[in-house]
């Protein structure tokens, strides 16, 4: 037996093998590009290594393309014959079970499986990472604080890669709503890694929920020359920056930051497409021309536009599609259908969430607001079901608000964006949509006020 850099047992007896895997790990809770060819270095030292076979896995998931799901499904088998000849440590057979379970789409069953790993050894940070993934897609905020408070107090900060735990802990606590937490922790986090760019995004989402824009951008920008070497998330991290340039007015400079730094080439990673897709979203609804941009997404769409892994890609596919007119959204909502009747958890949030919100999407784009509004309000407080963050969901918020308003039902819009303004006092962009449904309403003296909020 050999061990990883937490000290956890692996079966392999190459330390080459063992030193690769811990490799890969590091990088993984980095978001290194460099995980696959650690990983790679693994199984060329020893390809009959279960956790690495594992792991392959895992990572095939991850990419939410269709034929990756089947290559994890190879991978299962590959781990199952290797632990059947050399057996196993207890924790591998734990990680082949929620593989498998992952495999025919059973994300809880997979998410209950990284818990009980982790109630024996918490330092598996395999099982922290993914049971921190898909709780953000199936559980919301407060599965992820609870899981990462039950490992906290095995780390500290003579452990490898403590820091990393801490960024964890920081976003549980942001999207928990404890936002002193979630600053306290992403800042030391960053403290000792300025790398760290989950910890770094974490504090971003304070600041973003707090409508701190200014602190934002300088955290940002503080911090970005750290970023060389690391995975596609720092798009999502610029994407945060063009957030708070997008409430400043400030357009040009959020176009600058999608046309140079997260959609600078087309891509096929679900959550490059979902930043740049939200974002044109709002851009129309802070009446900018977005020019042909929504041409280049769409092409990017109808390559996926019959996945139907992830119900949040897919509704940000669907925005690409219903506003460039493709005959393909048509299609997509017929897919999604056949789809939601089958089994799975995403399946079961496709069929409650996902496909109403993509008949919506369509619906508005299609100049039929009463009924994208007919959809929408009743899921108003079931859109965390679609997984994601706060500030992502808020394009469906924003959705449902101005299909209302274009739909003429002034009262349910005053409501809503009663509460909007709450939230996001100094968003001039809500206190101008509040104008407008007070105005609708006929209270002309409330919309003139709510007019001179949105100029301050």
């Amino acid at each position: 037996m050999a061990a990883d850099y937490q000290g956890l047992e692996l079966t392999t007896e190459s330390a080459a093998a063992a030193d690769a895997y811990s490799a890969c790990m590091r990088g993984y809770m980095g978001y290194q590009t460099d995980v696959g060819g650690h990983l790679k270095a693994a199984l060329a030292a020893d390809g009959e290594m279960p956790m690495a076979l594992i792991t392959r896995g895992y990572f095939f998931h991850l990419f939410s393309i269709p034929a990756l799901e089947r290559k994890a499904a190879d991978c299962a088998r590959a781990a199952q014959e290797a632990i059947a000849a050399r057996g196993a440590t207890e924790r591998e057979k734990w990680h082949l079970a929620a593989l498998q379970a992952w495999n025919v789409g059973d994300m809880e069953g997979a998410t209950d499986g990284w818990e009980q790993i982790l109630l024996h050894h918490p330092h598996d940070v395999m099982a922290v990472r993914l049971s921190h993934f898909t709780h953000f897609y199936l559980h919301g905020a407060g599965a992820m604080r609870q899981s990462t408070n039950r490992i906290l107090p095995a780390w500290d900060d003579n452990r490898p890669d403590y820091g990393f735990i801490l960024g964890i802990s920081a976003f549980s606590h942001e999207e928990a709503g404890d936002y002193a937490a979630a600053e306290a922790a992403g800042k030391r986090a960053v403290e000792i890694n300025p790398r760290d760019i989950w910890a770094t995004h974490a504090v971003a989402h304070v600041y973003e929920m707090q409508g701190r824009q200014d602190e934002g951008i300088a955290w940002l920008d503080g911090l970005s020359g750290q970023w060389a070497g690391l995975n596609n998330f720092r798009f999502h991290t610029w994407w945060h920056k063009s957030m708070y340039h997008l409430e400043k007015g400030q357009h040009d400079a959020v176009l600058d930051l999608y046309d140079r730094e997260y959609w600078a080439e087309p891509s096929d990673e679900y959550l490059d497409f979902t930043n740049a897709a939200a974002m044109l979203w709002r851009l129309e609804y802070q009446g900018v021309d977005v020019g042909q941009r929504w041409s280049v997404l769409a092409d990017v769409a109808e390559r996926h536009h019959r996945d139907a892994i992830m119900a949040f890609a897919d509704a940000h596919y669907m925005m690409a599609l219903a506003k460039d007119g493709r005959a393909a959204a048509q299609a997509m909502l017929e897919n999604l259908a056949e789809a939601a009747q089958g089994a799975g958890d995403q399946a079961r949030v496709t069929a409650a969430v996902g496909l109403p919100v993509c008949r919506a999407t369509l619906a508005l784009c299609q100049d039929r607001a009463g009924e994208a509004a007919d959809i929408l309000l009743p899921l108003r407080d079931h859109i965390w079901r679609l997984g994601g963050s706060h500030a992502q969901r808020d394009v469906w918020a924003q959705m449902l608000c101005r299909a209302l308003l274009a739909a003429g039902r002034f009262a349910d819009a005053r409501g809503l964006l009663a509460q909007r303004t709450a939230t996001k006092n100094n968003s001039p962009a809500s206190w101008r949509w509040y104008a407008e449904a007070l105005e609708g309403c006929g209270e002309t003296a409330a919309a003139a006020a709510a007019r001179e909020k949105a100029a301050c």
